[in-house]
């Protein structure tokens, strides 16, 4: 070997040395004395083993700070490439806390920026293992490092190829949106953190003491629905995104993996007899319906503990992935207010951005709505999911297991034929109508009302049409067949095939989008 290629060899193994420690033994030690995993480390539990190859490990974001002082940043805190999850290629972009707390310098940028173009190229997902303080501050030519960048490329791919982010760190001000426009945010309960403000800015600008649950993990899974799936660590986090990956699609051209399954698609569920009673004031476990009727038994929920009148999540029926959206009878008013509208909307937008079919099953109560949810523009929520649901091109299959009524269960969830469904299913023991009260209407209305309907309607304010009743005409546009409930599996998997080759023309759209409610 001659003395050059002897140089250039060892100035790069000298590089990748330096990139492996990071800022140095020092911040390593501190990362770790705060339950937390290094970037590399996170890198390989996330990949297929050995199949991670690094793109951009020679940039250095050397800079100057305002006091004169020289900063080494190796690999400029971004640690990028590509590797394998499942035998499938993915787009990785690990922040490095060591370095410089995993802030945005502006070569640390562009290799993110280059990689979006990677990704959206080659057609393959973006996960984002994020663990930074955001924007870098206090260097001399630095003024936002291009942090707009993180925006513009995630609202121009969105829909493209499923972008994930593994939240690990904080998060805040202008940075904490980035996570929230990704498909899907999956933050560990014991690092990760979301801000906009944060408790010391707001402290610092209004005195306010903020609770410390604020911007946890938990907290924004329960309250503010930002968080899609919590981890209990890290690794858990990082493993949960391997878990997701296997039900999404590499990007929008293409269907989601099939999977082998040992469970026969022709599989009776005799045990559904038994878990759903005809009479609709005893509740039972809608978890337990679907967990014996998806392949293996197995269900990724996603958004658990955030408005649970409303389950959301993926799932498989002979080997095909579909997301499945359920009422839940267990949760008092599983009627759909407005955080489940929120919840169930954003599940849809996402399932038609990627192919993947809907399948509901259906069990709600007449929406009621109290003042609070009024006051909220619950009208506003369910419009924006009729909008949405009325422009999905994807496989829509309905099953109404009890209660169906025109608004929240008819309309909505998709119990209607006229709403675009494809296939409408409905148990024997179902009960669907307009509207349905326990109370006599025509007192609470005090006479009020149209006088045309005083017979038609007030008379039977009770009123609940048996299934058999809506079915003995297809024109009442309502189901397509009654089904024994133990044939619900095999139903379903039948639908599915029906409207494999489903494509949806919307001929009056010459825009690229309508204009639904927000």
């Amino acid at each position: 070997m001659e003395q050059g290629m002897k140089a250039a060899i060892e100035k790069l193994q000298n590089i990748h040395e330096i990139n492996q420690l990071g800022s140095g033994p020092k911040w390593i030690e501190r990362q770790r004395s705060l339950g937390k995993l290094l970037a590399r480390e996170r890198i390989e539990i996330l990949v297929d083993p050995g199949t991670f190859k690094e793109i951009g490990s020679v940039v250095n974001g050397t800079g100057k700070r305002i006091d004169g002082k020289v900063i080494n940043s190796p690999c400029d805190g971004a640690i990028t490439g590509y590797g394998k999850v499942h035998g499938r290629e993915i787009a990785i972009y690990a922040s490095d806390f060591t370095i410089q707390a995993g802030s945005i310098g502006q070569q640390h940028m562009q290799k993110f920026n280059k990689l979006w173009e990677y990704a959206s190229r080659w057609g393959i997902p973006m996960v984002w293992l994020l663990d930074s303080s955001g924007g870098r501050l206090g260097q001399d030519d630095i003024v936002s490092a291009d942090v707009e960048w993180f925006f513009w490329y995630e609202s121009q791919y969105s829909g493209v190829a499923p972008q994930i982010t593994v939240l690990m760190g904080p998060c805040i001000a202008g940075q904490a949106y980035a996570p929230c426009l990704t498909d899907y945010l999956i933050m560990s309960r014991t690092s990760g953190y979301l801000w906009l403000g944060g408790p010391r800015m707001t402290e610092a600008a209004t005195s306010e003491k903020m609770d410390d649950e604020v911007g946890s993990a938990d907290y924004h899974m329960v309250h503010t629905g930002t968080c899609d799936i919590v981890g209990a660590d890290d690794s858990d986090s990082i493993l949960k995104a391997r878990e997701l990956l296997n039900y999404l699609p590499s990007n929008h051209k293409e269907k989601p993996p099939q999977k082998e399954t040992q469970d026969a698609a022709d599989r009776e569920v005799p045990e559904l007899l038994d878990l759903v009673s005809s009479d609709i004031s005893k509740s039972y476990n809608m978890y337990e319906l679907i967990g014996s009727i998806v392949d293996d038994g197995t269900f990724f929920e996603l958004k658990a503990a955030y408005a649970q009148q409303i389950i959301t999540g993926y799932c498989r029926f002979n080997g095909q992935t579909v997301g499945l959206v359920a009422n839940n009878p267990e949760v008092p008013k599983s009627a759909l207010e407005c955080d489940a509208c929120d919840k169930y909307y954003r599940f849809l937008e996402v399932l038609d951005a990627y192919n993947i079919p809907l399948v509901n099953l259906i069990d709600t109560p007449v929406c009621i709505p109290d003042e609070d949810e009024e006051n909220r523009g619950l009208l506003r929520h369910g419009a924006k999911i009729i909008h949405l649901y009325a422009n999905t091109g994807i496989p829509k299959i309905s099953i109404i297991i009890r209660q169906s009524y025109a608004d929240t269960g008819g309309i909505i969830m998709g119990g209607m034929k006229g709403m675009g469904v494809d296939i409408c299913y409905s148990w024997p023991i179902a009960i669907i109508g307009i509207e349905t009260s326990e109370i006599d209407l025509r007192e609470a209305f005090d006479g009020g009302v149209e006088h045309d309907a005083y017979e038609r309607y007030l008379n039977n304010s009770r009123e609940r049409v048996n299934v058999f009743e809506v079915a003995n005409t297809a024109t009442a546009q309502v189901i397509d067949e009654v089904i024994f409930p133990y044939d619900t599996r095999k139903k379903i998997i039948e639908a599915l095939k029906l409207c494999e080759g489903k494509e949806e023309i919307f001929p009056l759209r010459a825009k690229q989008h309508g204009a639904p409610p927000t």
